[in-house]
């Protein structure tokens, strides 16, 4: 019993101390709802922003000099040292649009960990507006409807990492298979299985550099980190997404109490709602200005590996279990790139809807208001 109120107090004391500064559910903040996934993204070495725990916005800093950031640079230096001994050895082999594809891999996760360490630097701005903007929609008159921006966001977030992680484990079942397969086709003895598959799966590496168990366990956990770039982009993108057009349709439910031109409201109505319609505006311009390159990368990025991985199905694979990676990441290639493209476009829709209520909004009130004036 000592023991179990010992336990008891000392959980009380680091709930007391570490829980404050890590969850806020009093307000339902679009930074609240990411704050999950920018964690889960610093642990592959993506978006190195520190305090991103905290609940003040002015407190996110990038540090230049801190783990995080060499976190970062060390995936990119990996990443680009790979993407050398790729394109030495397709310059020995020749190039096609198979063989080309790993290369391809490598240049585009550093591209994309760049954007993400530039959107770092340019970070606390935009969430301090986005804060603001949240402050403004967590107060009546405003109101959400159905579920809370963070557990769309939470649900949207860790559906979608728990289909990317299926998908890379996938990959690694289908390697691991076709390497068993050659193993007992060729009559090989091989005692330890995972080297065997590092020297195979990393062997532009181990043909210029000695192996040994923790490089193969390093260059493991960066390949998992370049996977999950390609993912995190498309990811961060529909959150954003989900962000902005929640707060337009926040106004869009605000204004529909008016469609039927029982109420006409005067003008402090008018000013109060063109304000805040106006602040999500211009908080979309700058997340447009932050994220415009993530964005095209994104884009260019899923329509060639959707094209690369129809050619894989289009053919006769090895075995059912290439048969059902190839499939489920065409599958889920495509649901990813039509999520992207259907959440941005979704914002356009719900700034143009403010203006479909107004023009059903009787113009008398209108009117009188403007003879009193």
């Amino acid at each position: 019993m000592k023991l179990a109120a010992k336990g008891y107090t000392l959980r009380q004391r680091v709930r007391q101390k570490w829980w404050p500064k890590i969850v806020d559910d009093d307000r339902d903040t679009f930074l609240r709802g990411i704050r999950p996934f920018v964690i889960l993204g610093q642990m592959f070495g993506i978006f190195p922003i520190y305090g991103i725990t905290r609940n003040d916005p002015e407190r996110f800093r990038l540090k230049w000099f801190s783990l995080r950031v060499i976190l970062n640079l060390t995936v990119v230096v990996t990443a680009l040292l790979q993407a050398y001994y790729e394109y030495g050895r397709l310059k020995t082999i020749g190039i096609n649009a198979k063989n080309v594809s790993s290369l391809i891999f490598f240049i585009d996760a550093c591209l994309i960990n760049v954007l993400f360490l530039n959107l770092a630097t340019k970070w606390r701005s935009v969430a301090m507006k986005w804060d603001e903007v949240d402050d403004t929609f967590n107060r009546p008159p405003y109101h959400m409807q159905g579920w809370s921006l963070r557990k769309r966001l939470g649900v949207v977030s860790f559906t979608l990492v728990f289909l990317a992680a299926v998908e890379h484990i996938l990959s690694i079942v289908s390697n691991v298979h076709n390497q068993m397969v050659e193993i007992k086709y060729c009559n090989w003895t091989e005692p330890n299985y995972f080297q065997h598959y590092s020297l195979r799966r990393f062997a532009n590496i181990y043909l210029n550099f000695p192996y040994n168990s923790l490089s193969a366990v390093f260059f493991t956990y960066v390949s998992s980190a370049l996977t999950m770039y390609w993912n995190y982009q498309d990811i961060f993108i529909i959150m954003i997404s989900i962000g902005l057009a929640t707060r337009f349709q926040q106004i869009n439910n605000y204004l529909k109490i008016l469609s039927d031109g029982v109420l006409i409201p005067g003008e402090d109505f008018w000013i109060q709602v063109r304000t805040n319609y106006v602040a999500v505006c211009e908080l979309l311009d700058d997340v447009d200005r932050a994220i415009s390159w993530t964005m095209l990368i994104s884009c260019a990025t899923n329509l060639y590996y959707i094209c690369l991985q129809i050619l894989h199905v289009s053919k006769k694979l090895a075995n059912t279990v290439e048969d059902a990676y190839y499939g489920f990441s065409l599958g889920f290639l495509i649901v990813r790139t039509v999520i992207v493209f259907l959440s941005a476009a979704h914002i356009h829709d719900c700034a143009k809807k403010p203006l479909d209520i107004i023009m059903k909004i009787p113009n008398v009130g209108c009117l009188n208001d403007f003879q009193r004036s």
